[in-house]
């Protein structure tokens, strides 16, 4: 069974009646369940059809290239076709994906659709259940987005030098990210230096980078729509011995924490391993974000890597390892990877060091 047909499937599992249907109309989740991207239509999903309804920008690609179950119909006016289906299938009652709908657009879709429409199912949460689990297919367009970013950083590498910008930095590695297969970024690119490493979400400035300073680069690839996260810290010139001590310390948290990424073990197991040596080596105050989260077609995805979280972790999980210390006004370190769940522990997706580089 192919990944459409067996996402469809899930999907329709969710339906407690015959004659209910549910509707996609977020980008993501139309691509997800259709394997094809645009800006606008829907997908509605009965017991027993499963109709792509795009508009005539989008109708011929689709028609070429979109897979059983799914069939396409172009539209004019959206609500018309969805309409169309529902009297020929008999629905009552349309489940809508409440994430993703604003008030505006709900109050649209309860004056066009002929139907009673749910909003109050969880659709949304039960979608983001189903999408943490990826498939084959899923995983190796996430390692083809890692490889991009990795080929593109060690690249950058030879750019920094005393004197160059954390903006022009930042502009550069977007330009070589794409020569090297990237359809975008994952987001926008953190390049930050100095006293700015200590900001976790910090933006790329003016600043020009100087000896003996770190440089935190949080970069991720998009490749057929799935995405990549890797943050390294570096250093130019040399390090003094509290900044490497400090490195030390995250390297050793991202370690036990991935030790306790396996099945059965829980989100909380893995963010409590590195937390809990980053609070034993006194630095708990300045970790103060999660440990991590899960990344595919959004770079943050469930599960949450945290230690509220008691989400036992499955095969199939793509999730990241990212622990931090940032002392404020002086410096910060952030090492991360994404790692894969399997059957027998995990597998680290990334293909390059964790040691401090020293430029």
């Amino acid at each position: 069974m192919h990944s459409v047909c067996h996402r469809i499937e899930n999907l329709r599992s969710v339906l407690l009646e015959d004659t209910s249907a549910v509707l996609i109309t977020s980008n993501i989740n139309r691509y997800y369940y259709s394997n094809f991207k645009s800006s606008a239509g829907a997908i509605l999903v009965t017991k027993n059809t499963a109709t792509l309804l795009v508009d005539f920008r989008y109708f011929e690609v689709a028609q070429k290239t979109v897979k059983e179950p799914l069939s396409v119909v172009c539209y004019k006016k959206l609500f018309d076709e969805i309409n169309l289906i529902i009297d020929k299938e008999s629905i009552k009652s349309v489940i809508i994906e409440e994430g993703y709908v604003t008030v505006n657009q709900l109050k649209i879709f309860e004056e066009s659709i002929k139907a009673n429409v749910i909003h109050s199912f969880n659709l949304s949460e039960k979608i983001l259940g189903f999408r943490m689990i990826k498939s084959t297919d899923e995983i190796s367009l996430i390692k083809k987005a890692q490889e991009i970013t990795e080929k593109s950083f060690l690249e950058i590498l030879n750019h920094i030098k005393v004197g160059i910008t954390e903006r022009q930095i930042a502009i550069e590695l977007e330009h070589i990210m794409k020569l090297n297969g990237a359809e975008g970024l994952a987001f926008d690119i953190i390049s930050v230096a100095g006293k700015n490493t200590s900001l976790p979400h910090g933006v790329p400035t003016d600043n020009k980078i100087n000896n003996g300073d770190f440089i935190t680069f949080d970069i991720g690839s998009v490749y057929n729509g799935y995405h990549s996260d890797m943050t390294r810290t570096v250093a130019l010139g040399y390090v003094t011995d509290e900044m490497q001590e400090v490195y030390d310390i995250v390297l050793n948290a991202h370690h036990l924490a991935s030790k306790a990424i396996f099945k059965g073990n829980t989100c909380a197991d893995v963010d409590n391993a590195a937390r809990g040596y980053i609070i034993s080596m006194g630095y708990g105050e300045f970790f103060g974000h999660s440990t991590g989260h899960g990344v595919g077609l959004e770079i943050h995805e469930k599960p949450t890597v945290y230690c509220l979280n008691n989400e036992v972790l499955k095969p199939g999980m793509v999730i990241t390892d990212e622990p931090g210390i940032y002392l404020p006004d002086k410096f910060g370190v952030r090492i991360e990877d994404m790692y894969l769940v399997t059957d027998n522990g995990y597998e680290d997706l990334a293909h390059i060091n964790k040691e401090l580089i020293i430029l």
